[in-house]
């Protein structure tokens, strides 16, 4: 099983097929709880539903967590046709573990075709990519600032995630006061570089989508250097829109926010844009948010 090394973009996306629309999963993706990230289900669950549609993109989809994934064993993926039209087709994807559901995805495709364009502005300008220090190394940096707890979650997740991230402003994301303020950062998957496909890219997107989400609605209540186990946040649901060609193997800004908490969730949301200022995917996520 993987798990133990980076997974590579290849990796997310090799999906054998055991039965007519059964998929299954040799390759997974942990996390710093010790179980599969969710932004992995939701890519395979999309990979698999690709598989059964033509030649249309998948345009958006919603999945929701049910249990927490194990590492070591494979995840089978179970596709239902809920829908062939002209122009939209969609799919509902059974994630499961064991013969228990750990993740159930309902996604739609679309038959592309011209329409009204428009973009609301808000892609400001930010720090480039290039001078920015990769997350892992600005850690490193600022070790002796830092719990060791936290330094240590940031060794392990990020030396063995296939995800590049770079924070635009770092110094206020770990050390400023909790605040609302937006966050952003850029991210990519360089094992990407020799894959084609364009949906193959969306559903590499969908899996960058959920890596660093849920922590925009416990940012206003804690700041990442006071991080401790006595705060809990876990995803509960994820929704992604794709709005048009993407490459996650160049850079994309990545600008969340959270605009509700109470009553033990918070929603978390972000805009996904490429190094044009083109909004690529729109993403909003569910979060629990609880003392443990």
């Amino acid at each position: 099983m993987g798990g133990a090394a980076t997974i590579t973009a290849r990796a997310i996306l090799d999906l054998e097929r055991i039965a007519d629309r059964r998929f299954r999963s040799l390759n997974n993706q942990g996390n710093h709880q010790d179980s599969i990230f969710g932004g992995q289900a939701l890519a395979q669950a999309l990979v698999a539903a690709q598989r059964t549609v033509a030649a249309w993109l998948p345009h958006t989809c919603t999945g929701y967590f049910l249990r927490a994934g194990v590492v070591a064993e494979p995840v089978d993926y179970d596709v239902e046709v809920v829908r062939d039209g002209r122009r939209f087709a969609a799919r509902r994807v059974l994630a499961s573990q064991g013969g228990k559901p750990i993740f159930d995805l309902l996604c739609s495709f679309h038959d592309a075709e011209p329409g009204f364009e428009h973009q609301q502005d808000g892609a400001a300008a930010v720090a480039l990519p290039e001078n920015l220090l990769p997350v892992l190394e600005f850690v490193r940096a600022n070790a002796d600032r830092l719990p060791a707890p936290l330094v240590e979650r940031h060794e392990q997740l990020h030396a063995s995630f296939p995800v590049e991230l770079r924070l635009v402003e770092p110094e206020r994301v770990f050390f400023g006061e909790p605040s609302h303020f937006p966050r952003s950062y850029w991210f990519r998957m360089a094992s990407a570089e020799g894959v084609d496909g364009p949906s193959e890219h969306r559903c590499l997107l969908a899996f960058m989508s959920d890596y660093w989400l849920a922590g925009a609605a416990g940012a206003p209540h804690r700041s990442a250097a006071s991080i401790g186990n006595d705060f809990s946040v876990a995803s509960l649901n994820h929704s992604i829109w794709f709005h048009g060609a993407v490459r996650v193997d160049e850079w994309l800004l990545y600008r969340t926010d959270s605009p509700w908490a109470g009553e033990g969730r918070g929603m978390a949301r972000g805009l996904i844009y490429d190094r044009r200022g083109k909004i690529v995917a729109s993403v909003a996520q569910e979060v629990s948010l609880r003392l443990r």
